[in-house]
């Protein structure tokens, strides 16, 4: 008997994805989000995702090891493996300024070592990414992962961008917002939302156990 969260082989195969490619990518060292862009590009729902293989970081003077070796050549493996089209970039040191809350006005620095994958459902799709990549046009990046066109707007500025706290609960905490931009339109969200949820539904029907850990995430932190 199956049991509960369990591999479908069927529910995998209907979506032109092996079974044994889903254990490997529900396994694997990505970020929940970034497993959740990578099927949705391999199930043609998006048109390309950009994965961030984050090794280690320094923060506060501290050294984090996110990811060994092995578990960069294994994650590597899975791309190369999942049959789409797709740019490893090289791997290097990014670093971000930020500012601690004890010490507002002092300039910190956090620092990552990285390595940025860029997958598209086809080639067509992955070149479209690499030029809006390369003009860092946000309209053009919207586009080429998929966002709605309003939802683009709002992010930009050129539409009303909706205030998420203004909705009532139940549809905040609903699958349609969960998986939606991040950003909406005020007048149009409604719109908007019908692609996050089906981006839900595709995940929980081929994957219960990456849906569920979406889900845990998104408790954690409004905790």
């Amino acid at each position: 008997m199956k049991k509960e969260g369990s591999f479908s082989f069927e529910k995998s195969d209907k979506y032109g994805i092996s079974p044994e490619f889903l254990k490997n990518v529900e396994r694997s060292k990505l970020t929940v989000d970034d497993k959740v862009n990578f099927l949705l590009t391999k199930g043609g729902l998006k048109p390309a995702s950009e994965i961030t293989l984050v090794i280690k970081s320094w923060y506060k003077g501290e050294i984090n090891e996110h990811m060994n070796e092995k578990d960069v050549e294994e994650t590597l493996t899975i791309i190369k493996e999942s049959n789409l089209p797709f740019q490893i970039e090289e791997r290097k040191v990014v670093k971000e300024k930020y500012y601690d809350m004890k010490e507002p006005d002092i300039e910190k620095v956090y620092e990552r070592e990285q390595i940025n994958i860029l997958v598209g459902h086809s080639k067509e799709d992955l070149d479209f990414l690499i030029e809006a990549r390369q003009t860092k046009n946000d309209e053009l990046l919207g586009k080429a992962f998929g966002f709605s066109p309003t939802a683009i707007e709002a992010f930009v500025g050129k539409r009303k961008k909706l205030d998420i706290n203004s909705l009532p609960r139940e549809i905040q905490e609903s699958d349609a917002l969960l998986f939606s931009s991040p950003t909406l339109s005020e007048d149009n969200w409604q719109e908007e939302v019908k692609q996050g949820q089906l981006y839900a539904d595709f995940i929980k029907d081929l994957n219960p156990n990456i849906y569920r850990e979406v889900l845990a995430i998104k408790r954690n932190k409004e905790k």
